[in-house]
This record gives structure tokens, C-alpha cells and sequence, in this order.
């Protein structure tokens, strides 16, 4: 992301906003861009001093920014020649980096480049695999390099849609999740896939992906799309999409003809009153076998009681099994009474879900989407872009400075 002179003279100001009721959660929430017609953070994770480092875009060209624990400094800035598209830390607290410029390893301050490489490009993802190895998933292929950064081996995905990778280090199992156009008997329809390979990139199991003809013959011809996928507490959790609640999500992830164990709870998590619109699943797979472990849907809601669009783009989950997720939607997000954010129902959603996949935090962050989001010690971030609707809290920045721009939050853990 580009930052002018301007953007850094505004930046260096901390806004001194006293707290008011409903922000004892917030650490922080800011703007940060330029005039740029289009600007994003697209991702973030929080270093082992608690410094946190974002990465993003403005048109062409993309930045590593590393802002102090409150969020009153930028403590520095490094260009990439091209968008950063994802983030992540290695078991050594090394920063992990993929866009546009291809994939590099950072040091645990952000100060210095260990290795370089050119695998990546438009919607790269990175993960930290065992023993040092990186996994990198571009143009439907996973890398996996060395801890020197040395290629060791690569393997296409058969998936006509591949969005993201995780790895199980501890089992040494790389996973992916993305989306398939299939035809059931007179209709198209898209159905989503989980893949496990070991290291040598063969397949171990695969979830859901089933043939379009089985999922029509079983009345579940809504179209659904895996997006994002996240290791907690030794399982593997996937957020997709469903276009409506006649879905495969419904279904044990690799036994079409078994109803998964589906946590309903309010109106927002249960796809009644509802027609195509996207609304968000979240659910837990065993990692060693593919096998469903429970999961829930989420939906936005009009005041009519129909169910509306809420599509998901972020995923962590923490040690206990507690998931964060975020993305965009339409009006009638759910909102937790006194949560920080929500001065509007729609745009940027963050919702966080306990391992029984119950609501515990829900609220929104402007009018546009989240894009990721980061752990940290007793601190959750989210990232992403809004043309406006971000509520301000110690704000370096509390004005966007035009068109579409980034913006970050950190909120104490829910």
C-alpha cells in the first residue's frame, strides 16, 4: 500500500479520543491511505513484540507497514513490487509474505529479508509448514520451499477454483479448499473441496466435491464455494459460501447421505426464510481423516425477517478452538449489544464463534469488507477497505483520504 508524505505526516498524529461506551473492547480503529482511488490492507499478523504488520496495496504497487501495539506509530515501511496478498508466521516468529512480488521471509522484527522467491501473483497464500518448509498456493499450485528457501517440490490441484492453503505441522498434512463448476441434471451448480496432501503432494482424503448429479439428486443444487482455511487447536476449521440453505455445507464432509451436526442457535444461524442469497458456513474437519466435526451457518437479516447476504473473505482460530471470521455483506449483520463498531449493519463483518460454534462478538467495520484477520496476545486485528463507516478510535488517521481505502482495527480478544 502507498503511503504519501501526507498520509505519513497524518499518521504520525495519534488522535487522543477519550473512551466512550461501547469502545472498552477497541485498542484501536484507523484509517490508513492515501487519495489513491484504490487502497486495501489485505493482511496482517501481530510479531513477537506485539508490534503488528500490515500489508496491502494501492493500485499497482504494495507495502509492508509495521504500527506500534496501540497503534499510535508507524514504526516502518517497506514498498513490494506488487500487492501483498497474504501473511503469516513460522514457528520461529518469521514473517511470511506473498503477493504480486512473490513470496519472502522476513525476520521476526520485519527489519530484514532472510530469502526471497518469485512463486506468486494475483491471490497467492502462504502458510508455515514443519521444519522450516513454507507452502505457497498460486495459480492453482502449491510450492513448497525449504528453510533457506530452497524449492523442494510443487504439485498441482485439480480444483478449477483453489483459495486457499493450511498445513497440520504436526502431522505434516497440507491442505486446500476452493470451488468446482459441475452440472447436476439440467442445471449448473458449484461445489466446494477440501484436499489433504502430504508433503510429496499426494492426495491423502478428500471433503465434499462431490459429482454435481449426486448433490442434485439429494435437492442440494446451492451453489457453495470454499474460501478460507485455519488450524486451531488440532483441527482443521473452513469458511465458505452457500448460495442459499439447500447446501452440501449441511452434510457430512465426506458422507453425502449424512446430515452434519449443525449448531442453529438464533435466526442469524439458521438458513430459514431464506432464498439465494450468499450466506457464510463455518465448520471443523478432523485433520487426519476428513471427517466432519460440527459447524453452523451464518446469515444476514432484513427487518422483514428474510434472510440476506453475508459472504466470508477471514479466518483465525486460536488455541482453544475459538474462530474469527469476517468478510462482507448486505444489510442485518448480526450486532453484539455495546460491540465496538456497527455505526451501520452491512459492509465489513467480524464475528467470533467458541468451539460449540456459538455466537460470542459480533459488530461491523464500515461499508466495505474484511479482508484478514490476526491473533495476537489477548488482541485480535482485522483488516481491510471501506469507502467510509469505520468508526474512529485513538485514530492515527480518522478521515479516509479518498475513494476505497485500508483500514485496521484491534480489538482486546473477545
Amino acid at each position: 500500500m502507498h503511503i504519501t508524505m501526507r498520509t505519513l505526516a497524518v499518521l504520525a498524529l495519534a488522535a487522543g479520543l477519550a473512551r466512550a461506551a461501547g469502545q472498552d473492547d477497541a485498542v484501536f480503529s484507523t484509517w490508513l491511505g492515501g487519495p489513491e482511488e484504490e487502497e486495501a490492507l489485505t493482511a496482517a499478523v501481530v510479531l513477537v513484540d506485539g508490534s503488528i504488520l500490515l500489508g496491502g496495496y494501492a493500485l499497482d504497487e504494495g507495502a509492508l507497514v509495521r504500527l506500534s501495539a496501540d497503534g499510535r506509530k508507524v514504526l516502518s515501511r517497506r514498498r513490494t513490487e506488487g500487492p501483498v496478498t497474504d501473511m503469516a508466521l513460522d514457528t520461529d516468529h518469521n514473517v511470511l509474505a506473498v503477493g504480486g512480488f512473490g513470496v519472502v521471509q522476513i525476520s521476526p522484527d520485519a527489519q530484514e529479508i532472510v530469502w526471497s522467491a518469485p512463486t506468486g501473483g494475483k491471490g497467492a497464500r502462504v502458510a508455515a509448514g514443519p521444519g522450516g518448509r513454507v507452502l505457497v498456493l498460486a495459480d492453482k499450485t502449491v510450492t513448497v520451499f525449504g528453510a533457506e528457501g530452497k524449492r523442494l517440490g510443487a504439485w498441482k490441484v485439480p480444483g478449477g477454483y483453489v483459495e486457499d492453503v493450511a498445513c497440520d505441522t504436526a502431522r505434516a498434512r497440507v491442505f486446500v479448499t476452493g470451488f468446482d463448476n459441475k452440472r447436476g441434471h439440467n442445471n449448473p451448480v458449484q461445489v466446494a473441496f477440501v484436499y489433504a496432501y502430504d508433503l510429496g503432494g499426494n492426495l491423502l482424503w478428500k471433503a465434499y466435491g462431490w459429482d454435481g448429479k449426486d448433490v442434485d439428486d439429494r435437492g442440494l443444487m446451492a451453489d457453495t464455494r470454499g474460501y478460507r482455511l485455519a488450524m486451531g487447536a488440532g483441527k482443521l476449521y473452513v469458511v465458505g459460501e452457500s448460495a442459499g440453505g439447500n447446501t452440501i455445507w449441511t452434510r457430512q464432509a465426506r458422507d453425502l447421505d449424512a446430515k452434519a451436526t449443525m449448531v442453529k442457535g438464533d435466526k442469524y444461524q439458521h438458513a430459514f426464510n431464506t432464498r439465494a442469497n450468499h450466506i457464510t458456513y463455518i465448520g471443523r474437519l478432523d485433520p487426519q481423516t476428513g471427517a466432519s466435526d460440527g459447524g453452523t451457518l451464518l446469515l444476514a437479516r432484513l427487518s422483514s425477517n428474510k434472510g440476506n447476504t453475508i459472504r466470508p473473505r477471514a479466518l483465525a482460530v486460536d488455541d482453544d478452538g475459538n474462530a474469527y471470521v469476517g468478510g462482507m455483506s448486505a444489510y442485518g449483520c448480526p450486532v453484539s449489544d455495546g460491540a465496538f463498531g456497527a455505526a451501520d449493519p452491512r459492509g465489513a463483518w467480524f464475528c467470533v464463534f467458541d468451539p460449540a460454534f456459538r455466537r460470542r462478538y459480533a459488530t461491523t467495520f464500515g461499508n466495505g469488507q474484511t479482508a484478514a484477520i490476526a491473533l495476537g496476545p489477548g488482541v485480535v486485528v482485522a483488516v481491510g477497505n471501506a469507502k467510509e463507516g469505520l468508526v474512529p478510535h485513538e485514530a492515527m488517521q480518522k478521515e479516509p483520504g479518498g475513494g476505497n481505502d485500508g483500514w485496521a482495527v484491534a480489538l482486546t480478544r473477545p
